[in-house]
């Protein structure tokens, strides 16, 4: 492998996405060329920078105190194989893959955008909507959002039974978005239980929606799927969807 690796190349070695053959070639050649050398430190400073947003050890940390203090509102239960863990002062922290970079958003009308973002098991990421993403033992899930004009947030996930779990709202309806521009993460993260898929969607809208009317569209489109989550599409839920689907472990 004499000529120089593309930049490509060197970020799907870095994330680990290159066949067995091919990496060690890569990796061979990265050790005896000074430009790839380059190039390679530059991704691996582009991830310190993405990861030091928030060390996954506080994330980890954090929620362990936050299991472990007296609790000051209702706990979440368990609901339908979505565990959710408060940590309402931690961030996660992902690799994306292969853009280390730029966090893989959906960009909605008005500026408004929503991002969902894996780590605590395997390697960190960021998860492009409507991709499938592999979940590793132990990973956790975070989602954010950018509300541009929209002034409500929802999200529910929809399992392989067509079982739909509310993971975040407020009293049965949308929770209203957070004050100011800019992204922002919602408060808890989430550990999926089982094994097969989940879908998560994040809703944005301009009125509150009901999670009880939000869960039936879900089950409508799961039956229209003919009970495959990976194939539901739009759940007709009255805002801007968002759609990520995972495979648990």
């Amino acid at each position: 492998m004499s000529a120089h690796l593309s930049e490509w190349t060197l970020r799907r070695l870095h994330a680990g996405e290159l066949p067995g053959k091919e990496s060690e070639q890569a990796r061979d050649h990265v050790s005896g060329c000074a430009q790839c050398q380059e190039i390679w430190k530059g991704l691996e400073a582009n991830q310190a920078r993405f990861e030091a947003e928030v060390p996954f050890e506080r994330l980890s940390a954090g929620v362990e105190r936050a299991l472990n203090k007296p609790k000051t509102r209702p706990s979440r239960p368990l609901l339908n194989g979505v565990l959710v863990a408060v940590a309402a002062s931690v961030l996660l922290v992902v690799m994306v893959r292969p853009m280390l970079s730029n966090p893989p958003t959906n960009r909605l009308k008005g500026g408004a955008s929503a991002e969902l973002r894996v780590g605590g098991g395997g390697p960190q990421r960021g998860v492009l909507p409507g991709d499938t993403e592999e979940l590793e033992p132990g990973e956790k899930v975070r989602l954010a959002y950018v509300s541009g004009p929209y002034r409500y947030v929802l999200a529910v996930s929809v399992d392989d039974a067509g079982e739909v779990s509310e993971l975040y709202a407020q009293e049965g309806m949308s929770l209203p978005v957070e004050a100011g521009p800019g992204r922002h993460w919602l408060p808890d993260s989430v550990a999926f239980t089982g094994s097969g898929n989940e879908r998560v969607v994040m809703v944005l809208s301009d009125r509150p929606l009901s999670v009880e009317a939000v869960r039936v569209s879900a089950r409508r489109a799961w039956e229209a799927a003919g009970g495959k989550v990976e194939a539901m599409t739009t759940l007709e839920s009255g805002g801007e969807e968002t759609h990520w689907l995972l495979r648990k472990p």
